[in-house]
């Protein structure tokens, strides 16, 4: 028999906003992760791919941990980018929409840093920010993370290449009795580094099914060509997909570019993103 949610400790009004989302299931990390932060003190190492379910399976626990009578932050979670600060700032208000004493806020740069701090003069337990706009609010004094109880870094392995100054910045200014619970896709040598420097000794290291596909619903195929046939193939599918919308990912910034310009040549409207472009130009092609 398939586990619920309520046999993983996960307690009613959780349930009802889990019942209201029409998530009935848990997903492998969920049902590994979910008991570990709930009913063990121990820091959490959770391997698992993108699209996994673990919004979910860090923030289902850690807002049923929170206490909302004590008005100090006591969560923080960390994302390398605001798109994704800003899906798990919803994922969690959602998850909470049953248990309104507990104060969720989203601090991410690219955006006004003075509405942030206005926000957080009122009562916050879980903040949601990405690495640089939560040192800059740490150093203006607008955000006092001295006792933090939490700490959670999401695709951990995207943080620590990029923005390893401001990590260990925020690392060292938290109380090192808070508990650390660190999600990632890949466990390259940085990563394995940060478990060894900055989390306790008694660490529980989880692992979610590698092995599945991905979502079952997504058809995956694909086409073997030479580089110089790329363009041409790419064309002739979108041709067949007419009215259709879709992502193209590519390796480099350059390639996102390059392929954009010759998509608005053969006529087909498209948007190129990446990370050197503005926050205000990455919005709106969002």
């Amino acid at each position: 028999m398939s586990k619920q949610f309520s046999d993983l400790g996960v307690n009613e009004q959780f349930q009802k906003s889990l019942a209201d989302l029409k998530i009935s299931i848990p997903t492998d990390i969920q049902k590994k992760s979910i008991p570990v932060v709930l009913h063990r003190k121990d820091d959490l190492v959770a391997l698992a791919k993108t699209g996994s379910g673990k919004t979910a399976a860090f923030g289902l626990p850690l807002l049923q941990l929170i206490n909302s009578k004590n008005t100090a932050v006591q969560a923080v979670i960390l994302a390398p980018t605001r798109e994704l600060a800003q899906q798990i700032h919803a994922n969690l208000v959602s998850f909470a929409a049953h248990s309104p004493a507990i104060s969720i806020a989203a601090v991410c740069g690219g955006i006004p840093i003075k509405p942030q701090i206005e926000r957080l003069k009122t009562a916050t337990h879980v903040v949601v920010a990405t690495p640089g706009r939560l040192v800059d609010l740490v150093k203006r004094e607008a955000i006092n993370i001295k006792n933090l109880k939490f700490l959670v870094l999401d695709e951990a392995d995207e943080m620590v290449s990029a923005l390893k100054e401001d990590l260990d910045t925020i690392i060292a200014g938290i109380p090192k009795s808070r508990r650390t619970l660190l999600f990632t896709a890949t466990m390259p040598g940085t990563i394995k580094q940060l478990v060894q420097n900055y989390m306790s000794k008694h660490v529980v290291h989880l692992e979610a099914d590698m092995s599945t596909l991905g979502h079952q619903g997504i058809d995956h195929q694909y086409v073997v060509v030479e580089p110089i046939e790329k363009l041409d193939v790419l064309l002739h599918f979108l041709n067949t997909k007419e009215g259709q919308r879709g992502i193209i990912f590519c390796k480099t910034k350059a390639a996102v570019n390059k392929l954009a310009k010759n998509l608005a040549i053969n006529k087909f409207s498209s948007g190129a993103i990446h990370g050197s472009l503005s926050q205000g130009i990455r919005d709106r092609i969002m």
